[in-house]
C-alpha cells in the first residue's frame, strides 16, 4: 500500500490497480484512495484479486509475501508463491518492467527473472536504494548538511549486509576521504563506520519499535515510486537497484542479482555504472554475492536452472 500511495502522490500514473488475494480488501483500499483522487491528479484506482488485470501494464510491482510482525522470513514459501504467479504475470504483461519489492529482494529478483524468462534488463528489484537513502540521511545529520548536498551509495545485498561505498562519498565534488583517509574503516577515529552499521540495523530496529503496526514500509514505498518514475518518464536516472550481475566489474564473478548503480529508463536497466572500489569494498561485495547464491542454492533454484541449461 505504501508503494501505491507514494506513486499516486508523485502523480506519475494515470491508472493504478491494487491486486491482493483478498479481493474485498483490495477493492476497499482502492475506493478509499479514489475518494481523494481530486488531490492526486484524478487517477483511476482499482482493486481486485484478478491477476489478469496486469495485462498490458507498463510496470508491475511485485510485493507479495509480506511478513507479519516477529515472523521469520520463509524464502522457500516465497519461492513457491512466485512459481505460481510470475509465469502468469509474464504472459499477460509481456512488455512490462517487473519491479520486485518482496524480501529478500535480491534473491526474489533473480527468481523472478528466471521464472519470467524476460530479458534481465526488464526485471529489477528496489535493492539498496533504501539503504542508500538511510546512509544519506545519517550522513546529513553528522555533517550538518542538506541530504541533497551529499552523494553516497550502498551496493551489494539489501538489508543487514549492504555495503557502504565510503571511497565515493562526496560533497560538492570533494571526497570526504580526501579529508579523512580512514573514513569508514575499523580504526577510523571519527567512527564513520558506526553510521554504516546503523544503516544495516535500521530494518530490524524499526520493525521492533513498530511492533504490531508491521514492517517498515513508507521509505521503501517512496523508493519504489522513485524507480517507477525513472522508468515511466525515461529519465535515465542513476540509482542503486538490484540487477543481473555476471562480471568482475563490481568485485564479483558470480551469476547473481544484486544492487549496483544502474541507468534506468523505459526499458528498465539500460546500463550499469562501473565504480572504482577498494579491496575492502570488493571483498564485501563478493561476500554479498556468495550469500545471495547460498540462499538460492538452499532453495534449489541454482540446481534447477543448471539442470535446465544442461
Amino acid at each position: 500500500m505504501a508503494c501505491a500511495i507514494a506513486l499516486l502522490m508523485k502523480r506519475i500514473a494515470s491508472e493504478v490497480c491494487l491486486i491482493d488475494q483478498n479481493s474485498d480488501r483490495a477493492a476497499a483500499e482502492a475506493e478509499d484512495i479514489q475518494h481523494a483522487g481530486v488531490f492526486l491528479g484524478c487517477p483511476l484506482v482499482t482493486g481486485t484479486s484478478d491477476v489478469y488485470k496486469v495485462k498490458d501494464s507498463s510496470v508491475v510491482v511485485i510485493a507479495v509475501c509480506e511478513r507479519k510482525p516477529a515472523e521469520e522470513l520463509n524464502v522457500k514459501h516465497n519461492v513457491e508463491v512466485f512459481k505460481k504467479i510470475i509465469p502468469t504475470i509474464a504472459k499477460l504483461a509481456c512488455k512490462a518492467v517487473l519491479l520486485v519489492v518482496s524480501q529478500p529482494i535480491d534473491v526474489m529478483s533473480y527468481i523472478t527473472w528466471k521464472l519470467s524468462k524476460f530479458p534481465s534488463s526488464r526485471v529489477l528489484g528496489t535493492g539498496t536504494l533504501l539503504d542508500s537513502c538511510r546512509l544519506q540521511d545519517l550522513l546529513s545529520q553528522k555533517l550538518g548538511l542538506a541530504r541533497k548536498s551529499i552523494s553516497c551509495m550502498n551496493i551489494g545485498a539489501q538489508g543487514d549486509t549492504s555495503v557502504s561505498i565510503w571511497s565515493s562519498v562526496h560533497v560538492a565534488g570533494t571526497k570526504i576521504r580526501d579529508i579523512n583517509s580512514r573514513m569508514g574503516e575499523t580504526d577510523d577515529p571519527e567512527k564513520w563506520r558506526d553510521i554504516a552499521e546503523a544503516v544495516n540495523k535500521t530494518d530490524a530496529e524499526l520493525n521492533r519499535r513498530k511492533g504490531e503496526k508491521g514492517p517498515s514500509c513508507w521509505a521503501l514505498g517512496f523508493c519504489t515510486a522513485e524507480i517507477i518514475d525513472a522508468i515511466v518518464r525515461n529519465t535515465k536516472m542513476v540509482l542503486p537497484v538490484s540487477t543481473y550481475i555476471h562480471s568482475c566489474s563490481h568485485g564479483t564473478d558470480k551469476d547473481v542479482y544484486m544492487s549496483v548503480p544502474c541507468v534506468l529508463g523505459r526499458e528498465g536497466v539500460y546500463a550499469t555504472v562501473r565504480q572504482k572500489l577498494n579491496d575492502q569494498e570488493k571483498a564485501a561485495v563478493q561476500q554479498c554475492a556468495d550469500n545471495i547464491r547460498g540462499v538460492l542454492r538452499e532453495c534449489g533454484i541454482l540446481r534447477e536452472t543448471n539442470d535446465v541449461e544442461k
